[in-house]
């Protein structure tokens, strides 16, 4: 792939994450108008919670992260019918692991509805959990198809696949939901239900693609194929690293609540507004990264990967710097916009935007985790990012019991940053030992260059927001005018100056961008 089709790709990627996220905030609001904070709600979102682990844990990531290198490295070596038996193999061990993780867990939960006195809560929670455990089914088998599907650089449909899951919750919620009764447990059985369907669907529209490309859907017993076997151990290694990231998150839960009331919330929706942006750029990127990293090491064209990763580098920080520096100098308004309704008071939003600020810095290095990470997984290396991450949870904890005293909650968003920084510099060294330099030198100065440009841009930004703040007509307007227009004025600004900076300053990555984001029409035409 060359730089043009990465970006491109990123760039399909991206928008259909936003897609998602965008349709998620529709259906959490529609789950708040249909069900409020009632006992329905409360058992749905921890039946669904269970389903949705075994999808981080032994879908989506650890699998693509095993399997994209193993099949990739197939492609470039073997005959594709070769490749195919692998394909079903791997079909067949997952489908039946997975249907037997999902029997016994159907299997337990209807034994304790059975033989155990339940209160009403937790009755509930066990009827919805085996209604939508087959999802864990579906799901997994959607990630490890769109995984094929990455490797053979087809994007757009497997990242169309979340966008699914919102859009049949939300039909079912207007369409079956709305003319039931309130009262009672059908609307969330119907939820329920409407889950099973979603995974049934995005597993099965990605099957004609593939199906195009030459895998068949066939059971196979070949448990004995080295590659499967590869796949297993990769998947465990890649399963225990993302429990480290999950057990760094619990421990900063647990201190948050040691901090007092209000300190964990002030940190969950901080932490949303910058998994917004890291989501829609840097994670589409590290998507497309893993197939194009693996393909190259599989060929053994290191200068491809080197040269592959500078550009990934400096496109990554060209988007993501100003990102971060706009969250930072409008953290409060932007804090206070989408979240001070109701209950939620002008104190919150002043520890939610310290938070943020504190957070701000940290998309920058949660972004470059993205890049580095795909190096090792291609090289089917999943301990040295295990190992790597044990070493950042363990400097988390104690930059977090060192900040918190002074900084309260802001010093856990601290430690986080200053913990993650530390992972990406011993990664980056470990990459350059490994593959050689990516272009150091060039990478640094053009991070001054869009820092620059960024430096501008905030000081703009923030003299717009202030000065259109401050302004005695638009404060006569009605609240939600005074505060959507000073910060959407502003933000049009700051993309504007960036842009202008970014030229002025010579940041090639601007005219790589916007080249490699046109239309197709112009790989056509080529």
């Amino acid at each position: 792939m060359d730089n043009q089709k990465i970006i491109r790709s990123a760039g399909v990627v991206g928008f259909f994450v936003l897609l998602s996220r965008l349709g998620g905030l529709v259906r959490d609001m529609a789950f708040a108008a249909f069900f409020g904070s009632t006992l329905a709600m409360d058992a749905f979102v921890v039946a669904f919670t269970i389903p949705n682990l075994f999808r981080g844990l032994f879908g989506e990531g650890a699998l693509s992260s095993a399997f994209v290198p193993i099949f990739s490295e197939s492609l470039e070596k073997q005959p594709r019918s070769t490749v195919w038996q692998f394909a079903a193999n791997m079909f067949s061990f997952l489908s039946l692991t997975l249907a037997a993780l999902v029997a016994l867990g159907i299997l337990l939960a209807s034994l304790a509805l059975i033989g155990l006195s339940l209160s009403p809560r937790l009755e509930l929670i066990l009827e919805l959990l085996r209604i939508m455990l087959p999802y864990m089914f579906f799901i997994c088998l959607t990630a490890f198809f769109a995984a094929m599907l990455n490797a053979l650089r087809r994007f757009a449909l497997p990242a169309a696949a979340p966008v699914v899951l919102n859009l049949i919750m939300i039909a079912a919620l207007f369409l079956i939901c709305a003319r039931l009764p309130a009262e009672g447990v059908g609307r969330i059985f119907v939820v329920a239900w409407s889950v099973i369907v979603a995974g049934m669907v995005q597993a099965g529209m990605l099957l004609p693609q593939l199906a195009r490309c030459g895998f068949r859907l066939r059971p196979t017993m070949d448990f004995h194929d080295p590659r499967v076997r590869r796949v297993g151990q990769l998947m465990l290694a890649a399963i225990i690293g993302v429990g480290v990231t999950q057990v760094n998150v619990l421990l900063n839960r647990v201190v948050a609540v040691l901090i007092g009331e209000g300190a964990p919330s002030y940190l969950y929706y901080a932490e949303r507004l910058i998994y917004f942006p890291l989501g829609i750029f840097a994670t589409a990127l590290g998507t497309i990264l893993l197939p194009a990293f693996s393909g190259y090491t599989a060929q053994a064209r290191v200068d491809l990967l080197r040269e592959t990763l500078n550009n990934s580098l400096r496109q990554l920080v060209f988007v993501m710097l100003p990102a971060a520096v706009g969250l930072l100098v409008l953290a409060k308004p932007i804090v206070r916009l989408i979240y001070q309704h109701g209950d939620f008071s002008a104190l919150a939003t002043d520890m939610t935007t310290l938070a943020l600020q504190c957070y701000a810095p940290g998309l920058l290095v949660f972004s470059l985790l993205k890049v580095f990470i795909p190096v090792f997984y291609a090289q089917q290396d999943m301990k040295t990012p295990v190992k790597i991450g044990l070493l950042a949870t363990a400097l988390n904890v104690v930059l977090m019991l060192i900040l918190m005293w002074p900084l309260k909650h802001a010093g856990i968003a601290l430690a986080s940053v200053l913990s993650a920084s530390v992972q990406v510099m011993i990664m980056g060294f470990l990459v350059h030992r490994r593959v050689g330099s990516p272009g150091w030198p060039n990478i640094f100065s053009a991070t001054l260059r869009m820092a620059a440009a960024a430096a501008l841009m905030a000081l703009a930004a923030r003299w717009v927001y202030e000065s259109l703040a401050q302004a005695s007509w638009l404060r006569a307007q009605p609240d939600i005018v005074w505060q959507i227009a000073p910060l959407l004025i502003s933000m049009v600004v700051a993309v504007l100056v960036y842009g202008l900076a970014a030229t002025v300053c010579r940041c090639a990555e601007l005219g790589e961008l916007w080249t490699g984001l046109r239309h197709k029409a112009v790989e056509r035409r080529a």
